[in-house]
């Protein structure tokens, strides 16, 4: 192909070009599309129409709730089953002692003397000894003189692996003598005198 044939056919392309640009310019511009909405909330966050307990049903419902556990306890009580009765004290006197101790003592009070009595006094003593020593200890000296010394043995039996010195001074303060360790029982030796059991 010549030359002089290429030049005209470039010129017109140019041409051509230009001419697009330049009516592509005077054009307005197009506004972008705006954006899509959001799509309605889906149900699981549509608010709640129900209304918060106000602070006297909230106290209404852990009376309740208190009252059930006692009533568990007193049927466990009640019955003699020895596993009803571990479930009771494992599971539910623990609670109860931790939410309203004032309600276990009551329930204490309410029983007249025998088994049940006795056992709950133990359990109760056992237990909140080791959650809370000061309050025991305050509810310990309101029983009478048999039970006081008696709940404090139990306390005294049931700190002394793991705090013997408290245990001492619960052992001064109720006029109790404490367990006797292995260590401080004397035996005899071959020779006929005592020795101590602790050997080092």
């Amino acid at each position: 192909m010549r030359l002089t044939s290429i030049v005209p056919l470039l010129l017109v392309t140019l041409i051509g070009v230009g001419a697009t640009f330049w009516l592509d310019a005077r054009e307005p511009r197009k506004p972008w599309p705006k954006a899509t909405p959001p799509p309605p909330p889906s149900p699981i966050y549509t608010p709640s129409k129900e209304v918060a307990p106000g602070e006297e049903e909230i106290v209404e419902m852990a009376r309740a709730h208190n009252q059930r556990l006692e009533n568990t306890i007193g049927r466990a009580l009640n019955e003699k089953d020895a596993g009803q009765r571990e479930a009771a004290f494992t599971f539910v006197l623990p609670e109860l002692i931790q939410v309203d101790p004032d309600r276990v003592v009551a329930m204490m009070d309410s029983l007249g003397p025998g088994e049940a009595r006795d056992t709950l006094r133990t359990e109760v003593t056992r237990q909140w000894i080791a959650r809370d020593p000061e309050a025991a200890i305050r509810w310990m000296k309101t029983l009478p003189e048999e039970e006081r010394r008696a709940s404090a043995r139990t306390a005294i039996e049931s700190i002394t692996a793991h705090s013997p010195d408290e245990a001492t001074k619960l052992s001064a303060e109720f006029g109790v003598n404490p367990p006797r360790r292995a260590s401080d029982v004397p035996r005899r030796s071959h020779g006929g005198g005592e020795e101590s059991a602790y050997r080092p």
